[in-house]
């Protein structure tokens, strides 16, 4: 039940949050609380008690300000073990706040630059705003992650510099009709966008930066909790909407124009600044739905998927010959793969032990369903290949099928290795998280070869 790195991770914060020390000072501590931890663990006390005599340490010792560290630390284990009602909002968090304010208009503010361009329509010109919207949407969620995390100005500048790079080379490509280009670009930007999230999640710190695994499977809960929140800011955001509309159609006012052009994608490009804010700063409200979200469409999407295999079998020709389904086969492993990532994040607790549950076992079925579709998914690809040739949607569907299929396989290699007990389940998440970043460099590969290999069509 003890995560000693996002306790760590939650100190650190804490320290940041609460005094005037600079990062170095906060990384020496952080070296010298994971020696005290390591001496306490080799002593044989586990890894919570180790972590809490640790800090008492740090807080006893001349290193740290003695008033400061009294009150953080002693503050610090009473809300691991204590939690208090939320207290009357400081100044930090006031201010916080209004980072969060100001970052919620950058996002719709930047989803007018187009307009300064002569590009205002939406109709007209939407494969434009199309490209841009993860860029919209994400960049504020990076300054928001730079605040928080206290980079030093040099990694500052490297790591913003891939939003500015990435904006110009997707509105610098002459993308032409059909668009089939525009439109993969569209479909994986916001996944190498996500990727380029990661240190800024992270934060500079070397032992729990984009590098540590423990960070990077944090990340990937910390994005479905977002997503949750998101959806969920959404759809207060349409019953606003339609207030508003209803409120001025009260009065025979128009307010179309208005909700079109600036309430909606004001809202819509806050609002994931919005969520990151909220899932960083409570997380003890909604850390367990992701995880029982997981348990509850595993099972179902098992169903899915044996149905998908007993329809293809009774038509083989339809995964060759219907697009659509492929299609719809892509997406359906998509979530997949997403509901094994979060079935691990409920999971992490066991790390080094070998207990096979019934949900493990659930898994296992869905991953072997899954490799078995996209067995299917791939034969049609490949007929529809030597069919009619090689364009761009059917090589970027046959690149991203076969990855899926590549991280499956290593997935059912890695449970059944589990289940007869030869490896832990931490070393299946271990790997896991090794394999990611290859479907960021897939998305790098679509958005940034693809539109000139394919004629920019």
């Amino acid at each position: 039940m003890f995560d000693i790195e996002r306790q760590i991770r939650n100190w650190k914060a804490h320290l940041h949050e609460t005094s005037s020390i600079d990062n170095n000072k906060v990384e020496n501590l952080e070296s010298l609380l994971r020696d005290n931890i390591a001496e306490l663990s080799e002593r044989g006390v586990n890894e919570e008690e180790a972590f809490l005599i640790a800090i008492r340490r740090l807080s006893d010792s001349e290193i740290t300000e003695k008033r400061f560290t009294k009150l953080s630390t002693e503050e610090l284990c009473h809300q691991l073990f204590m939690p208090l009602p939320p207290p009357i909002p400081q100044k930090a968090e006031r201010k916080e706040l209004a980072v969060i304010i100001v970052l919620a208009l950058f996002g719709g503010l930047l989803s007018k630059i187009p307009a300064l361009f002569g590009f205002g329509d939406f109709d007209t010109y939407d494969i434009l705003y199309l490209k841009n919207a993860s860029l919209f949407a994400f960049t504020p969620v990076a300054m928001y992650f730079l605040y928080k995390r206290k980079f030093p100005p040099s990694k500052t500048l490297f790591v913003i510099a891939y939003f500015p790079l990435a904006a110009l080379l997707v509105n610098l490509y002459p993308y032409q009709e059909p668009f089939h280009t525009a439109i993969l670009t569209i479909i994986h930007l916001p996944i190498l966008s996500l990727l380029f999230l990661l240190p800024f999640y992270g934060g500079p710190a070397k032992t729990t930066g984009w590098k540590n695994l423990t960070t990077r499977l944090d990340f990937i809960r910390f994005i479905g909790e977002a997503f949750i929140y998101a959806i969920l800011i959404g759809m207060g955001g349409m019953g606003l909407i339609l207030l508003t509309m209803g409120t001025f159609e009260l009065i025979k006012v128009d307010a179309s124009p208005f909700v079109l052009n600036w309430m909606g994608p004001f809202g819509l490009f806050g609002l994931f600044t919005v969520a990151a804010y909220l899932v960083d700063q409570k997380k003890s409200l909604i850390e367990g739905i992701v995880p029982v979200l997981a348990r509850i469409f595993t099972p179902l999407f098992s169903l899915v998927l044996v149905s998908l295999i007993i329809a293809f079998l009774t038509s083989p020709n339809q995964a060759s010959e219907n697009r659509s389904m492929l299609i719809w086969f892509d997406v359906i492993l998509a979530f997949v793969l997403a509901l094994t990532l979060y079935s691990m994040c409920s999971s992490e607790q066991k790390k080094d032990i070998f207990r096979f549950s019934f949900w493990d076992f659930m898994t296992f079925v869905l991953i072997v369903c899954a490799v078995l579709v996209d067995i299917i998914a791939l034969w049609g690809i490949l007929t529809r290949l030597q069919a009619f040739g090689f364009s761009a949607n059917r090589t970027a569907a046959l690149g991203e099928n076969l990855l899926l299929l590549s991280n499956l396989i290593f997935l059912v290699i890695g449970y059944g290795r589990y289940m007869t007990k030869n490896i832990s389940f931490n070393r299946i998440v271990e790997l896991q998280m090794r394999f990611l970043p290859l479907y960021g460099v897939w998305a790098a590969v679509v958005v940034i070869l693809f539109p000139p290999l394919f004629g920019f069509r």
